[in-house]
């Protein structure tokens, strides 16, 4: 068993759900699970803590095993070197913040001034050393998310779990949470793992990013890399991109549907097909020139994104296009209809399945 590191496959059945995961993460990193309603984040989340046993599979934290399917080892939560933040804080609402961080350690067997000593350093340096004595009804959605993050941290554990931490926020809120958090993150001296649906979160806070959907893993990367080259629907919508699984041949992709694009050097066998919305040409007539790609659509939503407009074309080949507000006006697409759609062959991504 090497230590120094998490190496866990978790497998269990919740439900409808099936999870069945790997992970190798080294001491000191962050990793941000992300993936649709259902996928299993939580799941996982709650398994590596202890909360759900495993039916296959092990739990390895720094060369300890902390569980084993095959061998009938489970270490209960409380006996794991393991904090976990909730969503929704759970704190306990009869209790003082100090209490509240205090509660862990004593469960852990430390005395009460001890207990509440340490509790009070912790507070101080989340910045609630002044909220010592102020119960969660009397705490922003910030200060509460703290006084969780300090009770998670006061243990000392060596696997950090963080489950949607800043999904309770508001917006002006959030910005400034998630630069603390992030800040106290990289302090802490063991393996970090967060559940969010957010991939802004994901990327501001994690140094790799895992993917599920499922109850399986379809990605994992480093934010550059899981965004260059998204490998499901999923993914692609929260990159904002365009993606088709297709068959390659020659200077070809050939669509699930039939249609055909043409892309060169794609090379043969299953890929996918990457097309950024802003190489997406859109006209009102069949446009003229030499475009290798262009059919007819329909436009059928519009959604503002900053200053770009994202046009949502049904037809042959779906796709969405990014063009300029200006550009709505001139083509009259706030009333829909037949368009044209025009895309370069050289502007299409195509990379192995």
């Amino acid at each position: 068993m090497t230590a120094g590191r998490l190496r866990a496959r978790i497998a269990l059945d919740r439900g409808e759900l099936h999870l069945d995961v790997a992970l190798d993460i080294a001491i000191g990193a962050t990793v941000a699970v992300l993936g649709p309603n259902g996928a299993g984040k939580t799941t996982l989340l709650r398994a590596l803590a202890g909360l759900h046993r495993i039916a296959h599979g092990q739990v390895v934290l720094d060369g300890e095993v902390l569980e084993d399917a095959a061998a009938g080892v489970h270490l209960p939560p409380e006996a794991r070197p393991v904090g976990l933040v909730f969503q929704d804080h759970l704190l306990f609402p009869h209790l003082s913040a100090v209490e509240n961080v205090a509660f862990g350690l004593r469960c852990r067997g430390a005395g009460r001034a001890a207990a509440h000593r340490q509790a009070a350093e912790w507070l101080a340096r989340v910045g609630l050393g002044d909220r010592l004595n102020a119960r969660p009804g009397q705490l922003s959605g910030g200060q509460a998310q703290r006084v969780a993050l300090a009770r998670a941290l006061a243990t000392e554990p060596r696997l950090l779990l963080l489950d949607e931490p800043l999904a309770a926020l508001d917006a002006s809120t959030r910005v400034e949470v998630r630069r603390q958090l992030r800040r106290h993150l990289e302090s802490f001296p063991g393996v970090r793992l967060l559940v969010t649906h957010d991939p802004v979160e994901a990327i501001a806070l994690a140094d790799r990013l895992v993917v599920l959907e499922g109850g399986r893993v379809v990605q994992a990367g480093t934010a550059g890399e899981v965004t260059a080259r998204p490998r499901s629907r999923y993914v692609a919508d929260l990159v904002g991109v365009n993606l088709y699984p297709a068959t390659a041949a020659g200077d070809r992709v050939v669509l699930a549907g039939g249609a055909v694009l043409h892309a060169p050097g794609a090379g043969t066998g299953d890929v996918f097909a990457r097309v950024h919305p802003r190489a997406v040409s859109l006209h009102r007539r069949r446009p003229e020139g030499t475009p290798r790609n262009v059919w007819a659509g329909r436009a059928e939503g519009l959604d503002l994104e900053g200053d770009r407009v994202r046009v949502q074309v049904g037809g042959a080949v779906p796709i969405v296009a990014e063009v300029t507000p200006a550009a709505v006006a001139d083509l009259g697409l706030g009333d829909g209809g037949e368009v044209w759609v025009s895309l370069k062959a050289a502007e299409i991504d195509v990379y192995p399945a």
